[in-house]
């Protein structure tokens, strides 16, 4: 559901890589938010075989078939706006030419080959706005180059691009399997010889996107207790990388096929990525590395969307917007909650102590606590979990997006079980997720009904009471009674005793 008068173009972006063919379908929510239609990957190896900088008669077949199928699948969502982009396999190939002119003439479309900077800057805005990196380093590994780039103040400051993405790193420097170290030893000097980057330590985060890191995130993940179905935003560290890259370039190609989390379609030359992955961060002083999932593609969409001023303000309020309008949720009817949610928090501090960070979570919640009643209202707050879990929640930690999803989830009751989630989460956490869920929950019993009556609040808290004195325009008897029906909770919580009253105030006069 999308708010009247809210733009709906549809932008389809079509990316043809070195390894494979990728369609993005998006449809925009608002001028800060859009929402994935369609998607689709074909693993058409056009960088396969490069040799002597041609594109090889067989990946030129696949990536013409993968464009055939790409262009066929987004015409089909009629997009406003169509675009089509070659890298680094069409950026090197003396041949590329040849491919153009099949694309245009079977295809029926314009390749646009990008260069490196281009390239990146795509890769970055796709990155910034999932993200809250300000200031900090991204790396884009594809299949045939890697892109290195510097952060600041939330803008992008330097771009480095070289040829080693997956297949070009594998197929110029680890052409045995397994290979020999004296060959392993030459691309991680490769690396070193053509990525510069000063040491950053862990003061300077690390952003990562492309294929071949989501991969290894998936493989990371399934050794740890994450308890979330979530790549973007997954932290891996330097030292489980380089455990990884270890143990994939030391196995043949048929001791790697089975690992858990492994793609198949990256069988060949995920070793390679994740030994030049490993070299950049040991370049960096890197000693963790985030995961977004978002990148290239989204970079893309965001231009189309936002024209010359690209660059999301807020991610967070952007995608909580987003996904609540996604599903249905009244953005105006929400605010009421999120005002009283605020003024709880502030007023009780001095008992709960939590930091003010934690107010942000609470608001977030406040914001999205009805995205689970279009789908069953009886279940509503299992829905809204779930959403939060699954949603496209940009600029959020995996530790949020778990504390966000109990929130929406105990707000009327019941105690929030982190126990799934150990490895992101807090020893207080539990405590933190109870006190929050409990806050919100009063909340959104001031403002039980919509429109809602009241039109202010006035709290007075002591050590030992928290009086909340509703401002009304007419009668609150159902306001009170939701309030009442949360003191029991509220008070064995915060250990706070908890009383409601009200006042009905005049109609304001009409304007002379």
């Amino acid at each position: 559901m999308t708010a009247v008068g809210v733009s709906r173009r549809i932008i389809a972006v079509i990316d043809v890589g070195s390894n494979s063919v990728r369609l993005l379908v998006a449809r925009e929510l608002s001028p800060v938010a859009f929402e994935v239609v369609d998607e689709e990957r074909f693993g058409a190896r056009l960088g396969e075989g490069q040799s002597e900088g041609q594109l090889s008669p067989e990946g030129v077949e696949r990536g013409i078939r993968a464009l055939r199928i790409m262009t066929q699948v987004a015409r089909s969502h009629r997009p406003d706006a169509l675009a089509v982009v070659g890298t680094e396999a069409l950026r090197r190939a003396s041949n590329a030419s040849r491919f153009l002119a099949r694309a245009r003439a079977e295809a029926e479309v314009e390749v646009r080959i990008l260069s490196g900077h281009e390239e990146a800057a795509a890769a970055f805005l796709g990155v910034v706005n999932s993200t809250n990196l300000r200031d900090g380093h991204v790396l884009d590994i594809g299949g045939g180059s890697l892109e290195v780039m510097r952060v600041e103040s939330g803008a992008l400051a330097e771009v480095q691009s070289a040829p080693l993405g997956a297949i070009y790193a594998r197929d110029t420097y680890l052409r045995a399997d397994p290979p020999p170290a004296r060959d392993v030893r030459a691309l991680r000097r490769a690396v070193r010889q053509q990525i510069r980057v000063p040491a950053s330590g862990d003061g300077q985060p690390l952003i990562a996107t492309g294929g071949s890191i989501r991969s290894l995130a998936r493989m990371v993940r399934l050794k740890h207790r994450d308890g979330l179905r979530r790549i973007h935003g997954s932290v891996i560290s330097h030292r489980d990388l380089h455990r990884l890259a270890a143990t994939l370039i030391t196995s043949s190609l048929e001791a790697r096929r089975p690992m858990p989390g492994l793609n198949g379609g990256r069988v060949d030359t995920l070793p390679a990525a994740a030994v030049v992955i490993d070299e950049v961060m040991a370049l960096m002083g890197a000693s963790s590395l985030t995961v977004s999932g978002q990148g290239l593609r989204e970079g893309l969409v965001w231009q189309e969307l936002r024209g010359e001023s690209p660059v999301i303000p807020d991610v967070r309020l952007a995608s909580i917007a987003g996904l609540a309008r996604a599903n249905g949720v009244d953005e105006a009817a929400a605010e009421p909650v999120v005002a009283a949610a605020a003024r709880l928090f502030e007023a009780t501090a001095p008992v709960h102590g939590l930091p003010t960070p934690d107010s942000e979570l609470l608001l977030a919640a406040a914001r999205l606590a009805g995205i689970g009643m279009h789908i069953d209202y009886y279940n509503r707050d299992r829905h809204a979990e779930y959403l939060v879990h699954s949603g496209d929640l940009r600029g959020f930690s995996h530790r949020e997006i778990v504390l966000l999803a109990a929130l929406v989830r105990h707000a009327q009751g019941g105690t929030p079980d982190l126990s799934p989630y150990a490895d992101v989460i807090g020893p207080d956490d539990a405590r933190v997720a109870l006190i929050l869920a409990t806050l919100l929950g009063v909340a959104q019993a001031i403002h039980r009904r919509c429109p809602s009556p009241v039109s202010g609040i006035d709290l007075t808290c002591t050590p030992a009471l928290l009086h909340v004195a509703l401002r009304a325009s007419g009668p609150v008897d159902a306001e009170i009674y939701e309030v009442e029906r949360h003191q029991k909770r509220f008070e064995s919580v915060l250990r706070l005793s908890l009383a409601v009253s009200s006042r009905l105030e005049p109609p304001a006069p009409w304007p002379v």
